[in-house]
């Protein structure tokens, strides 16, 4: 949808206050002050909007309900006071600066995944989906990427030169916040992070300046760009990444009956442990959705990847799986990278959901697996159709190649990724939600104590108590001194965000 421009006319002390989450509000170009109770007049609003390029839309204005609501409706009570649609880098700084004066809060918005919520506010948001443009330079081997580009618009502008970089696999995830927080895929063991092929970046900062980060300009913050998380250090408005050329792959699926479960995870895992950097896996089983407990209708367990190679040495490498836990379906041809894209593409879960992730040093053993099968047994069940479930991501590989302290992103040398999640639905009773949110943590619980104490900051969790330390480890205190470098006042902040 074209977002509908916004421009009132004042109409002296009938216009509308909001409030501002902040600082009070003393004064925008000296035109107008806050009442007594900290609000924030249309006059301010009207100010922000003749100054943009882009569009400003109220929760009065058409196309609000688009605009406002959260990808994760969890949050959708978290609507913002105003959304900033920003056409151009000017919109960005316009509107921090503003947000200064004003004291409001302010959240940046790319793709809007944000397990945790944090790409909502009810303060101002910066939408920055149209800036999506993507402009290949052959002679350089790059990409630039405009920060609210999606992951399938990536992908779609690389297609025509066979290049590519790692990237994720839910089409809908913001190039930004994907990058920020490290980024990985089916291409990540042999291609690296996402994070691992940027070249430069720009960054807004809470002064409004606009910097261009790289190894030798800012190196501190582009250190930071690498791993340390969105929302942190100001707002990034474009990416230069390093493309490499691809061509063939062979891509896989195996299926099997749920009784076949651990005999599927020790096969798989163990593959992994030797398997090439240009081998990549998911396997995870779970429940579709289903409006009751105790139904143990529609259990599955799957595993599947894409090799960097053929169909035949691809088979080859996963004969000892298909000897020791037979599949009851098997996939396995040759695609070219874009065909193989399109059959991993999969979008995050719909409606509302929760997400918790930890870090595997060696495989998940049987005791682990046979405790996620029970708890889904168990699973207290939901409206939505996405149901619950693990998922255990192969890691290393080339991810390994890049030293945990030469990036913000320290998860460099864990053997796997571990994902539990559960969904639910609007018509969902409150009752049946906090037993969806109880059994996450409780299974969570027990699976971390095969864990490293560590979690990925993209599956990023509001939950979670010692995030500083899970998500970032012995690089946050590094981290610490980028924020009081580039954001002295704090004013990039949610409730998990870096401070100073």
């Amino acid at each position: 949808m074209t977002p509908v421009s916004r421009r009132r006319v004042l109409q002296g002390g009938a216009a509308a206050a909001t409030t501002v989450v902040g600082p009070a509000f003393t004064g925008f170009g000296g035109l107008v002050h806050a009442t007594p109770r900290g609000t924030l007049p249309d006059i301010a609003w009207d100010e922000l909007a003749r100054g943009l390029d882009g569009t400003l839309i109220r929760p009065e204005d058409d196309g609000y309900n688009e605009w406002g609501h959260p990808q994760n409706l969890r949050y959708n009570a978290r609507r913002p006071a105003g959304v900033v649609v920003c056409h151009t880098a000017r919109d960005v700084r316009t509107a921090i600066l503003w947000a200064r004066r004003t004291g409001i809060h302010l959240i940046a918005r790319s793709g809007g995944h944000s397990y945790g919520g944090y790409s909502a506010t009810r303060g101002l948001l910066v939408d920055l989906s149209q800036l999506n443009e993507v402009r290949l330079n052959h002679e350089a081997g790059t990409v630039t990427v405009g920060a609210g580009a999606r992951n399938s618009g990536v992908y779609t502008a690389l297609q025509p030169h066979n290049v590519a970089f790692s990237v994720g696999r839910c089409p809908t995830v913001g190039i930004s916040g994907l990058t920020l927080g490290g980024g990985f895929g089916f291409s990540s063991r042999k291609l690296g992070l996402t994070a691992d092929a940027l070249e430069h970046t720009t960054v807004v900062t809470a002064a409004g300046n606009s910097l261009v980060c790289d190894e030798t300009r800012h190196p501190d913050l582009f250190w930071a760009c690498r791993g340390g998380g969105g929302g942190n250090f100001g707002i990034n408005t474009e990416f230069t990444f390093r493309t490499t050329p691809v061509d063939t792959v062979a891509i896989y699926q195996l299926d099997w009956d749920w009784q076949d479960t651990p005999a599927a995870f020790a096969a798989v895992q163990a593959l992994v442990e030797k398997a090439p950097n240009a081998f990549s896996c998911r396997i995870g089983g779970g429940s579709a959705g289903r409006t009751r407990p105790g139904i143990r209708a529609g259990r599955k367990v799957s595993a599947l990847g894409q090799f960097f190679g053929t169909a035949d040495d691809l088979r080859d490498l996963l004969a000892p799986v298909l000897r020791a836990a037979r599949p009851k379906r098997v996939l396995i041809e040759n695609q070219t990278f874009w065909q193989a894209k399109d059959f991993f593409y999969h979008s995050v879960p719909n409606d509302r959901y929760a997400v918790t992730s930890s870090y595997l040093d060696r495989p998940l053993p049987e005791r682990g697996v046979r405790t996620f099968m029970e708890a889904i047994d168990d699973w207290p069940g939901s409206s939505n159709p996405d149901g619950a479930g693990i998922a255990l991501f192969a890691w290393c590989g080339a991810i390994a190649d890049v030293g945990p302290r030469d990036t913000a992103f320290i998860h460099r040398t864990a053997r796997f990724l571990l994902a539990t999640e559960t969904t639910w639905a609007e018509q969902d009773h409150a009752a049946l939600v906090a037993a969806n949110l109880r059994w996450l943590r409780e299974l969570s619980h027990a699976l971390d104590a095969y864990g490293n104490g560590q979690a990925y900051q993209n599956f990023i969790d509001p939950a979670l108590r010692d995030w500083r330390r899970a998500y970032y480890g012995a690089n946050y205190p590094r981290l610490a001194q980028v924020k009081r470098t580039y954001d002295p006042g704090n004013f990039f902040h949610f409730a998990q965000s870096v401070d100073g």
